[in-house]
């Protein structure tokens, strides 16, 4: 989710939704409107803070009025598109994100790219979906979210080897992370590397022993016993 460049008067409601208290920003942006606070910002927020306590018809409406109010906020057209996601609605939120997009001089763009990467593949567009997540991590190489989404993409079209880099990638800034090592794992079976896949199926049980990547991984070695 995105805030908008915020007011003094919205500040308060700004830090309210970061440290996850939603009801007490939402009483404040009630009051945001008459303190000064910009009103497509202060719908924006509002948006931002019902669609994340899990009431995404209210933030969709907030996000429309603040849309209404400010064409140009392109906080509230990304989080349009988030919540539009969230709903299935795949190509609404399609051309919200590629309007971000293509606005070259939006902080939002890597995001944009890394969610219409996620549009892509859930209507079954993969090679699209790969394509919108490289440009996402061109733009920001600190995405890691990406990364590891363009390997399981990669790794699914069985090029096991660009996977099996971005996997790698990704490990060497979260060593611990089981689906990582998961998916690393499973794609040196594939490549038929087992002992390789052993390895990393195994670190990622004891990474985190009771998840559903550990799960996995033990179907796999007890296969091979």
């Amino acid at each position: 989710p995105s805030l908008a460049p915020s007011s003094a008067a919205c500040d308060r409601s700004v830090h309210q939704i970061l440290r996850g208290n939603y009801d007490a920003a939402l009483r404040q942006l009630s009051g945001a409107k008459t303190s000064g606070g910009a009103p497509a910002e202060v719908e924006n927020l509002r948006g931002l803070a019902l669609l994340l306590d899990g009431d995404t018809t209210k933030a969709l409406a907030s996000f429309e009025k603040a849309l209404e109010l400010q064409p140009t906020l392109q906080a509230a057209r990304f989080n349009r598109a988030l919540a539009l996601l969230r709903n299935r609605d795949y190509v609404k939120a399609s051309a919200d994100l590629k309007s971000v997009y293509a606005d070259e001089h939006s902080p939002l763009r890597a995001d944009a790219a890394y969610h219409l990467g996620i549009a892509s593949d859930r209507m079954g567009r993969p090679a699209e979906a790969e394509t919108w997540l490289d440009n996402a991590i061109k733009l920001d190489d600190q995405l890691d979210a990406a990364l590891l989404y363009v390997g399981m993409l990669r790794e699914r079209r069985g090029d096991l080897q660009s996977a099996g880099r971005a996997y790698l990638d990704y490990l060497a800034k979260y060593p611990q992370s089981a689906s990582a090592l998961l998916r690393f794992g499973i794609s040196a079976q594939k490549a038929g590397r087992i002992e390789t896949a052993r390895t990393y199926l195994q670190r990622a049980i004891a990474a985190a022993p009771k998840s559903d990547e550990a799960i996995e991984a033990r179907k796999f070695l007890v296969m091979w016993e």
